[in-house]
């Protein structure tokens, strides 16, 4: 065998995936509030490009309505009340708020005010106490002074060093008759009462089922995470990028025109171009024009792929759209794929992240692929049998709750034949707690 270094030539075929193509795939995936965020970048960086905001997600500005058309309400200021941000406090502001109010020693307020700015977003104290006092260089009987004045404050439960503690801070709420057993329950029961062991509870306290029942009940109700009241964060709102209308007999598609912001060439540097005569700036307004235009059919090749994945989602669960849920059929990218001429992972980006607007409610487009499950005369969906899980749930007697294998022959009976395992995980998608939580005793 002779090892060495030489020179060959070959041809060959390969797939070069180009800034143009990464692009292309780059928006069929965004939706629409992240193709909003993408025109802005572009319209940042090219100054050809002119990208108005849809008409649903914007609202326009006050000094653009014309006065008297009624475009816009205003207040007596002139400013349009759809364009006031509502101020919201944060935990610590509103905790402040109520301590300067109180009737206490400043010092103790002071050092209330200190305590709240570090409470964690649950609303508990979880710092050491020995460093937290030394970081105020107060005593311990200020300190827990300040803690009581704290802990007094609203939401009920507010200051807690733990679970218990918050918990016993809000008793106040359970009605007194039930709240000797509720306190019972939060000092030695907790980890029974979570893993639904009421029987035995009831047995060691000497008391019914009925009754821990009861108090398990009220003890629901308390609220283990008091500063979620004030957790910050945006609404986030969804935009369908298809509507489903129904028009006699059949579904007709539509785009959702308002979802989408519409692009176009700014008139005054496409003039520019024109008369450019510096070869510099006509290349420079060249290239940005081109770019324009490959965004635009980049946009407009989007569109043409969302609507036909949804016309071809509504063709293959035609039933679902007439009789709901149950009548899910099973269906997979590569179906819609072969049936569009285009490639799985084409029809997985299409839907990612993606709405349709239904008579039946609104919907991500990948609710509509789901497993194929085994089923008399044929088969059926996963989402079906989701839903005939659900459907058996509900209906059950709350003293006798169905167990996984007893749904398992229920859906058989039905022509769903799947194992008590498959239910098991099922339910565990739904977040339906197993039957042993979901037992009742008698009222």
């Amino acid at each position: 065998m002779n090892l060495g270094y030489g020179l060959y030539q070959e041809q060959m075929q390969r797939l070069v995936m180009t800034q143009q193509m990464k692009q292309a795939i780059e928006l069929l995936q965004c939706n629409a509030l992240e193709l909003i965020e993408k025109l802005a970048e572009l319209a940042d960086s090219n100054p050809l490009a002119e990208v108005e905001p849809p008409p649903a997600l914007w609202q326009e500005p006050w000094w653009r309505t014309a006065p008297g058309t009624g475009g816009v309400r205003k207040d007596a200021a002139g400013f349009p009340f759809e364009q006031v941000v509502a101020a919201e406090d944060t935990l610590t502001q509103a905790l402040v708020r109520q301590l300067r109010l109180m009737p206490a020693p400043l010092p103790v307020v002071r050092c209330a005010e200190f305590l709240a700015g570090c409470l964690d977003e649950s609303g508990y104290l979880r710092e050491p106490e020995d460093a937290l006092r030394e970081a105020l260089g107060v005593s311990r009987e200020l300190f827990a002074e300040a803690l009581a004045l704290l802990q007094s404050c609203d939401p009920p439960g507010i200051g807690a060093r733990h679970l218990r503690e918050c918990l016993r801070l809000q008793l106040d709420r359970v009605p007194a008759g039930r709240r000797d057993l509720v306190r019972t329950l939060i000092d030695h029961h907790l980890d029974a009462v979570a893993a639904g062991k009421l029987a035995a509870i009831a047995k060691q306290l000497h008391t019914s089922p009925r009754e821990v029942q009861a108090a398990v009940d009220e003890l629901r109700r308390l609220n283990p995470r008091p500063g979620y009241a004030y957790k910050a964060g945006r609404p986030e709102y969804i935009v369908p990028d298809l509507l489903v209308h129904r028009d006699g007999a059949r579904y007709v598609v539509l785009h959702n025109d308002h979802a989408e912001p519409s692009l176009r060439v700014n008139p005054h540097y496409h003039r520019m171009l024109a008369r450019a005569e510096d070869e510099e700036t006509r290349q420079y307004l060249a290239k940005k024009l081109h770019a324009v235009q490959w965004f635009a059919r980049c946009l407009e090749q989007r569109r043409v792929t969302l609507y036909r994945v949804g016309e071809a989602i509504v063709e293959y669960q035609r039933a679902f759209f007439d009789h709901g849920v149950s009548a899910l059929k099973p269906l997979t990218l590569r179906q819609v794929g072969e049936a569009l001429g285009l490639h799985e992972s084409t029809i997985s980006r299409a839907t990612r992240g993606k709405y349709m607007l239904t008579p039946r409610g609104l919907f991500e487009m990948k609710y509509f692929f789901t497993a194929e499950v085994a089923a008399a005369g044929g088969s059926t969906s996963a989402g079906a049998v989701k839903f005939a899980i659900r459907r058996l749930i509900e209906a059950e007697d709350p003293q006798h709750p169905l167990s996984d294998e007893a749904l398992a022959h229920r859906l058989q009976d039905e022509g769903m034949y799947i194992s008590r395992r498959t239910v098991a995980k099922y339910r565990e998608e739904m977040q339906i707690p197993p039957s042993w939580r979901r037992r009742r005793f008698a009222e």
